[in-house]
């Protein structure tokens, strides 16, 4: 061990003032480890979230959508679904007709029980391989022709309806009778509620069948509103968006689920660097901490320091012992507050229980995430910090005149 590293850790607990340096330099430890440990502990909950509230948003949205770029274009058909199936990288393509409707259920007396949903109309048999809206339904999650599957939110909290009961649709389309333009009516039986954890899709979207919404709003066959696609890897979204808007023409809107949420998702990233800069501050009282121990200790260590520098000890030889110091303080602080952050972690993720979590994200665990990333980044700026708030002390003991240190001795 070189004796720079020696003498660090002596003097730390050593001295004149031994229990109060001692107890110092233990509050600067425990205050750099506080703010590890939350850091850690912070990020990676807020990861956590973050990841469950992407998931729940691209699974229950396609990652490339194809519509008309203006009300006045060609409609779409689903002739190019097979040469869109072909492009690497594609898992699945399917159809999707999608109109408002106004549904309604029969109250108690007169009242009526409404609201406004956004009606799917899907080809179940490729829908498992685009989204994940089929994955947990109660009830039929394939609905027949007159049919349809209500999200979970909007069927207990607005309609009180489950599987089996029947509703109306008004869909704002206009069709002719014997006694003018009406708009289009259509009864449908709940054959199930879905839930995917998005709780703005579950309160607003229902799904049928594509030859039921045919039915329903009176759509052409073969015409569909959009194409909706799924690729194996999220990362190749973009560019499979450009092919397909070379593919398909500047009649087409070409958009991905990042780019429909962009606002949102640079919400979130922003929401995780803001809040790791503040809780970084924790870290920054605790180097303060450090400062004020190591002047303790410069101040305590004045005759050992010039009786050092009388010995031949040079400037930077002090500079490193009391730069040592404070790397010894924050290597410790940090470590331990690391170990906790990443146990804390651990319990919240699997020992820890909170069942309000069930509702919104489908499980009674803290969704927490890792990034490893992220653990050596807080690490890394602790350290640091740790090593900035030791140099002041430093070259205060590294400047002292060995004469002017000793006269008094």
């Amino acid at each position: 061990m070189k004796f720079e590293r020696f003498i660090a850790r002596r003097y730390l607990f050593s001295g004149q003032n031994k229990a109060l340096v001692s107890l110092i330099t233990i509050i600067s430890i425990a205050g750099v480890a506080l703010g590890v440990m939350a850091l850690i502990v912070v990020t990676s909950v807020m990861e956590g979230f973050d990841n469950t509230l992407q998931s729940q948003i691209i699974g229950a949205n396609a990652h490339i959508e194809v519509v008309r770029r203006h009300a006045e274009s060609p409609p779409i058909t689903t002739g190019s679904l097979e040469q869109i199936r072909k492009i690497p990288g594609v898992k699945g393509a399917g159809p999707v007709i999608v109109r408002y409707a106004l549904v309604q259920v029969p109250g108690e007396g007169n009242e009526m029980r409404q609201t406004v949903l956004r009606v799917h109309g899907l080809d179940l048999d490729v829908e498992d391989e685009i989204t994940s809206i089929m994955d947990n339904v109660e009830g039929n999650e394939r609905p027949g022709p007159d049919e349809i599957v209500i999200g979970s939110a909007a069927a207990e909290q607005a309609l009180f309806v489950k599987p089996g009961d029947t509703v109306r649709l008004i869909i704002p389309q206009f069709a002719n009778t014997p006694t003018g333009k009406m708009p289009l009516t259509s009864m449908a039986t709940v054959a199930g509620k879905f839930t995917t954890g998005f709780v703005e899709f579950d309160g607003m979207y229902g799904y049928v069948s594509v030859r039921g919404a045919q039915n329903m709003f009176m759509a052409p066959e073969g015409q569909v509103d959009g194409l909706r696609i799924m690729v194996d890897n999220p990362e190749e979204m973009g560019r499979i968006a450009e092919q397909l808007r070379g593919m398909l023409g500047e009649t087409v809107l070409v958009t991905t689920v990042m780019e429909r949420n962009q606002n949102l998702f640079n919400v979130l990233v922003l929401e995780k660097w803001a809040m790791f800069i503040i809780l970084l501050l924790i870290v920054l009282v605790a180097a303060f901490n450090i400062i004020g121990t190591l002047t303790m200790v410069v101040t305590d260590k004045t005759r050992e320091i010039g009786i050092l520098k009388s010995m031949g000890s040079t400037e930077g030889a002090i500079l490193r012992i009391f730069r040592n110091q404070g790397l010894f303080i924050g290597g410790i602080g940090t470590a331990i507050g690391a170990a906790l952050g990443l146990f804390t972690c651990y319990m919240l993720r699997y020992q820890i229980k909170i069942p309000q979590l069930k509702e919104a994200y489908m499980t009674d665990h803290v969704p927490v995430l890792v990034d490893p990333l992220m653990v050596i980044l807080v690490i890394v700026c602790a350290m640091l910090i740790c090593l900035l708030a030791s140099l002041y002390p430093a070259r205060q003991a590294a400047k002292l005149d060995p004469v002017e240190a000793l006269r008094y001795e």
